[in-house]
């Protein structure tokens, strides 16, 4: 159970614990964290009912925050620059014959949308405003990266379903600078109308 905070005719308020409030201010996007964490504290009746509380409202917030700080027109160039450097690599390192394999396109598309996904999760938390060159290419090589990594532990479960390595490296190689130029084109736009949160 939290502490409770004295009120000023004896009444005692449950308030929740320190370190739950720290771990689930973690998971918030620094752009939401002080309202949402402050509703959460408002409606805090047990610690059960905090941490069923966040389950739900957490994600949503996340979600809300993709969709707000999501351009469209950036989403659908990294996209495109993230499958064609796939494609590309594939083409060069494989040729036709890994092309033709039953499958070929979803497997090139996974570390897209894994890296879309790092790409898209990132903008969320962090906050927007002018993007540098080098923002632009950090940005680009975390999302990148990230793909990476997942598909080597997809590797470990199910070969059959992720790139060949070498594949993998280069489509990575080739999609990093086209990601960070995709971004460095198309800028954030601050007068673009916003989801709700």
């Amino acid at each position: 159970m939290g502490k409770t905070v004295g009120e000023g005719s004896g009444l005692r308020q449950p308030v929740p614990p320190k370190a739950a409030e720290l771990l689930i201010g973690f998971l918030i996007p620094p752009t939401c964290r002080e309202y949402v964490l402050g509703d959460l504290h408002e409606r805090f009746t047990s610690l059960r009912q905090y941490i069923d509380d966040a389950l739900v409202t957490v994600p949503c917030v996340i979600f809300s925050r993709i969709r707000r700080v999501t351009d469209p027109r950036v989403f659908v160039a990294e996209a495109l620059a993230l499958y064609l450097s796939f494609l590309a690599a594939a083409w060069k390192l494989g040729g036709m014959p890994f092309l033709r394999q039953q499958w070929s396109s979803l497997r090139l598309a996974i570390p897209t949308v894994l890296a879309l996904g790092a790409l898209m999760l990132g903008d969320a938390y962090v906050s927007t405003g002018e993007r540098s060159p080098v923002k632009a290419i950090l940005e680009a090589g975390l999302g990148v990266g990230f793909a990476f990594l997942l598909e080597l532990v997809l590797s470990a479960a199910n070969g059959e379903s992720i790139l060949p390595r070498w594949i993998m490296v280069s489509g990575c190689i080739m999609g990093i600078p086209l990601v960070a130029a995709s971004r460095m084109i198309f800028p954030p736009d601050v007068n673009r109308p916003r989801g709700a949160t």
